[in-house]
C-alpha cells in the first residue's frame, strides 16, 4: 500500500502521551504515537502508517467510526466518547475507548483520535471474544450469504458462503460496488429504492452473475442501516440461491401452460391468449381473427398406421403452420387433432394470405411418418373477424367453429369466413 508522506507532529508532545493517538487524513493513519503503536501490538510503523483505518474495525463497528470520520471531515467537530472494537495488527480482538475531533492537516480537515485500551475489564472482554466468535461461527455455517454495503454501494463484509455460490472468495468481493456483480444495473437500483421506500425488503428477487459467467436467480432479504445522524449508511441483509426453485416453477408453469405433444400452448393457456386478445379488441377497437385449424380425415392416419405416426404427423403439421405465422401470432392445441390460431392486429386481408399459405404448405408436401411410409394430407380451416357484438370469446370460438363446418362440408382444404356464410 502506497505511504503517505511523512507526518510532522507537535515536538514530541504527542510522542509521550501515555494515551494511545491516531491522526488520520483522508481515512488513512498518517500518524500514530508510541502507546498507539503499542496498543495495537505493531512490531514496526509501517505495519500501522500508510494503511486504512478500516484495516483495524470490526466489521460490525465499521459503519459507526466511519460515520464519524466524515462528519469530523465535514465540519469542525468533537467526537464523544465511544467504545469500538478493533484488530490489531496481529488480529487480535480488542475493545477500546476512544474520542476523536478534527485536526487541519496543510489546509486539508483530517481527525485526531485518542483512544485507550479497555479489554483489561475481563467480563466485557469476555463477552465480545463470545460475541465475535460466533459472529464469525455462524459467517462460516451459514448457506446463505450475509453481506453488507456502504452508502455508496461498496461492498464491506460478506460471508465466506458466497464462494460456494458465485464462485468468488469473499476477498475478491470486499471492497468491490456489489452492482458490480449484477447482470442488469437497474436490478440493484430496484433493490435500493425498493430499501428505501420501505426500509426493508423480504424474498426480493433478483438475478446475479457468477464468475463463470452464469446467471443465477436470488431472493434478497435486508434492512436499511442508518448512522448516528439517522442518514443512510448502507444495506445488510441475506440473499440465497434459488435458481433451482425457479428452474422448477417454470418447468411447472411450462408444464401447465403447454401442450406435451406439439410443444405449443395447451387449451387452458391458448384460450386464456384468447381472452387477453378479446379484452385488447374491446378497449383499442383493433382487428382481431381467430382460426380454427382441423386436419382432414387425420382418425385414417391414426387407423392406418397408429397413434404413433399420428403423433408425429401432429409435430411435423405444427413445425410448418409456425413457419408461416408471424411471432405476435399465438397458436395452440384445442384437443385431438384441433388447432387455434390468434391473429391479432391483423386485417381481414393479411389473414386470409396466411390461412392461405397454411393451406398450401400442408398440402403440398407429403408427410413422413418413419419406416419409409408417407401421407397427404390437407387441413380446413374455420375463420371470423371480432366484432363488439360478441359478447364473449365463447360466441368468436363458436362463429370460427361454424365456419370450419362449413369449410369441411364445402369439400374441405379450404379456408371459410364465418361473416361469409352469414352474409
Amino acid at each position: 500500500m502506497p505511504k503517505s508522506a511523512p507526518f510532522q507532529a507537535p515536538p514530541d508532545t504527542l510522542d509521550r502521551l501515555p494515551v494511545s493517538v491516531l491522526i488520520l487524513l483522508k481515512e488513512q493513519i498518517i500518524y500514530a504515537n508510541p502507546a498507539a503503536l503499542s496498543l495495537l501490538q505493531a512490531d514496526a510503523p509501517e505495519q500501522v502508517l500508510g494503511h486504512s483505518v478500516e484495516d483495524f474495525l470490526h466489521p460490525l463497528d465499521y459503519q459507526r467510526v466511519m460515520a464519524r470520520i466524515r462528519r469530523a471531515e465535514r465540519t469542525q467537530f468533537t467526537n464523544p466518547p465511544t467504545e469500538y472494537r478493533i484488530y490489531t495488527c496481529t488480529r487480535e480482538l480488542r475493545i477500546i475507548g476512544m474520542m476523536s475531533t478534527t485536526y487541519m492537516i496543510d489546509g486539508q480537515p483530517g481527525l485526531l483520535a485518542a483512544f485507550m485500551d479497555m479489554t483489561e475489564r475481563s467480563v466485557i472482554e469476555q463477552r465480545l471474544r463470545e460475541s465475535d466468535e460466533q459472529f464469525h461461527r455462524m459467517m462460516n455455517t451459514m448457506q446463505d450469504v450475509f453481506y453488507r454495503t456502504d452508502a455508496e454501494g461498496i461492498t464491506r463484509f460478506v460471508c465466506p458462503a458466497v464462494k460456494e455460490i458465485l464462485g468468488y472468495t469473499a476477498s475478491e468481493i470486499i471492497g468491490r460496488p456489489a452492482s458490480d456483480f449484477y447482470p442488469n444495473p437497474h436490478d440493484r437500483e430496484n433493490l435500493k429504492k425498493a430499501i428505501l421506500g420501505h426500509g426493508f425488503v423480504r424474498d426480493f428477487p433478483g438475478q446475479m452473475r457468477r464468475k463463470d459467467g452464469r446467471i443465477i436467480d436470488i431472493s434478497i432479504s435486508s434492512t436499511v442501516i442508518l448512522d448516528e445522524e439517522g442518514k443512510y449508511a448502507g444495506v445488510e441483509g441475506i440473499w440465497r440461491d434459488i435458481t433451482e426453485r425457479m428452474q422448477l416453477e417454470r418447468e411447472l408453469e411450462r408444464l401447465a401452460t403447454t401442450d406435451e405433444l406439439t410443444g405449443i400452448a395447451n387449451r387452458r393457456q391458448i384460450l386464456q391468449q384468447l381472452d387477453h386478445a378479446y379484452k385488447r379488441f374491446i378497449r383499442l377497437n383493433h382487428s382481431l381473427v381467430v382460426f380454427i385449424l382441423d386436419l382432414d380425415f387425420f382418425k385414417n392416419v391414426n387407423d392406418q398406421y397408429g397413434h404413433v405416426s399420428g403423433d408425429i404427423l401432429l409435430k411435423e403439421f405444427i413445425a410448418r403452420v409456425q413457419q408461416q405465422i408471424r411471432e405476435i401470432d399465438y397458436l395452440g392445441r384445442l384437443g385431438g387433432e384441433e388447432f387455434l390460431l390468434i391473429l391479432d392486429e391483423t386485417s381481414k386481408e393479411t389473414a386470409e394470405q396466411i390461412g392461405q399459405r397454411i393451406l398450401q404448405v400442408v398440402r403440398q408436401t407429403p408427410f413422413d411418418l418413419g419406416a419409409g411410409v408417407s401421407v397427404t394430407i390437407t387441413v380446413s380451416i374455420g375463420a371470423t373477424s371480432a366484432c363488439h357484438k360478441d359478447a364473449k370469446i365463447t360466441e368468436l370460438l363458436e362463429h370460427a367453429d361454424k365456419a370450419l363446418y362449413a369449410a369441411k362440408d364445402s369439400g374441405r382444404n379450404k379456408i371459410c369466413w364465418y361473416c361469409e356464410q352469414t352474409s
